[in-house]
């Protein structure tokens, strides 16, 4: 590539300024859009909260708050309340919270004079230093703040590995494509979700592993990353399979280093998990499969291709990921990464299928997919880059690329800012009782992104 002016996009693309103007354009984007619904993120912060102030996890000290509306995502277990969902999500908050409290209880003398937004500072230190009943709604936008924080730096860093493998612009579209045409944007940054930091985890998974060579330096964190991702979301168990099986294969030498980055994580999270569980893994960790149930086909093409949940329908665009994988595979250019990577979506999308609750719940779209978008836009980059080196020579190309990228970004801002898109997984009928309404075309949820107005048939 052709050195180009210094005012020139592709320079800014390759800058080192790229990936921190990047995030701040998507954090301004995620930030700005509206829509932030609480749900398996309800008890997120007060566990993180009770961590900071009590010293551990359980939510004892906000029985008041203990009520039907708030009955999700907790549990009890050896008489004592906690968070349901992975510990790595309210530990993923604890840096932001402990700042967060410190700034603003040192400030304090200061925020008093500084009117409104002061006194939305003080409001917040207060609920959040507060037990007994407590409004856990209001935490929503503090989930935002974090939640689009592991987003942004995911795409960050997927520019910095894309950068190594296309041309800079290429990478910069493709992960201004993830940031906005994807769950990324409609899923991962609304509250906190698991997704956002298991987001990060794999971005720095794919940072490591795709070096021209491997130290026990890497391979450390390689160990450390993959453990991280695992204790976000069990999903994230196919990447630590893979990985080990990748170390196991071509750097049996750096094992010890690898495990020992592991260990880092696994063994408090298992003391943990034996600590309020009695056993190394919690229940949510334990979901049983069923690849062989008479719904398992229809679940991996409702995926794929369902109205309501298919990927292909709300990121239309990442139908070139494949384009690029198999172009790549028939030259013979698939690094033994690039391999790795391939497999662990291919096992993701069967054990998302083959999961109880393959509809992924209330949700938008394919939520379960956007633990591996990473991986999809990887390939994804090599077809974009043809696309805009040599625009003429691919039109069609270029054409699907445009028309699915301008279709997607629409659907997942719309996703973002209006609640109709949520709606429809409880009207007409609740989407957890008749899951089948994934594949109803006359009612997709993707229709529900078109303002009401618009609609023959608004609801």
């Amino acid at each position: 590539m052709l050195p180009a002016s210094p005012s020139s996009r592709r320079d800014f693309a390759a800058s080192s300024l790229a990936p921190w103007l990047l995030c701040l354009g998507l954090f301004g984007v995620y930030t700005g859009s509206k829509v932030q619904i609480q749900s398996d993120s309800l008890w997120s912060i007060p566990s993180a909260a009770s961590i900071l102030h009590e010293g551990n996890a359980d939510l004892d000290e906000y029985a008041p708050s203990f009520t039907p509306a708030t009955d999700y995502a907790r549990t009890a277990y050896g008489g004592r309340t906690y968070y349901e969902y992975p510990p790595g999500v309210m530990v993923s908050a604890l840096p932001f919270l402990a700042l967060a409290e410190a700034v603003f209880s040192l400030g304090r003398p200061l925020l008093e004079h500084l009117g409104a937004p002061g006194a939305r500072a003080l409001a917040w230190l207060e609920l959040f230093q507060s037990t007994g009943k407590v409004d856990l709604g209001a935490f929503h936008r503090t989930e935002q703040l974090i939640a689009s924080t592991y987003v942004c730096a995911a795409a960050a860093l997927l520019l910095i590995v894309l950068r190594r493998h296309v041309s800079s612009r290429a990478a910069l579209v493709t992960v201004l494509l993830f940031g906005l045409g994807t769950t990324a944007y409609s899923t991962a940054s609304r509250v906190l979700w698991q997704h956002g930091p298991g987001l990060l985890a794999i971005a720095w998974v794919m940072l490591l592993l795709a070096r021209p060579t491997q130290v026990p330096r890497t391979a450390f964190l390689a160990g450390l990353a993959v453990s991280l991702a695992y204790v976000c979301r069990p999903t994230h168990s196919l990447t630590v399979l893979v990985v080990t099986a990748f170390f196991v294969l071509r750097f049996r030498r750096l094992l010890l280093a690898y495990f020992a980055g592991a260990a880092l994580v696994a063994v408090p999270f298992c003391g943990y998990n034996l600590h309020v569980y009695g056993a190394p893994l919690s229940p949510y960790f334990r979901n049983t499969l069923d690849i062989v149930g008479s719904r398992f086909l229809m679940a991996l093409a409702a995926n794929l291709v369902s109205p309501s949940r298919g990927l292909l329908i709300y990121s239309p665009f990442l139908v070139l990921a494949g384009v690029g994988f198999v172009q790549r595979w028939r030259r013979g250019a698939l690094a033994p990464y690039e391999k790795a990577f391939a497999l662990i979506v291919l096992l993701h999308w069967v054990a998302i299928s083959a999961f109880p609750i393959w509809w992924a719940g209330h949700s938008v779209g394919p939520r379960f997919f956007t633990d591996v978008l990473p991986y999809l836009v990887f390939f994804l980059a090599f077809p974009v880059q043809l696309a805009l080196d040599a625009p003429r020579q691919h039109r069609v190309l270029s054409s699907v690329l445009v028309v699915t990228a301008v279709f997607s970004i629409l659907v997942h801002w719309r996703a973002s800012i209006t609640f109709d898109v949520h709606m429809w997984n409880s009207f007409p009928v609740n989407v957890d009782s008749a899951p089948e309404r994934v594949w109803d075309w006359k009612d997709p949820q993707l229709l529900r992104a078109v303002p009401a107005r618009f609609r023959s048939n608004p609801r």
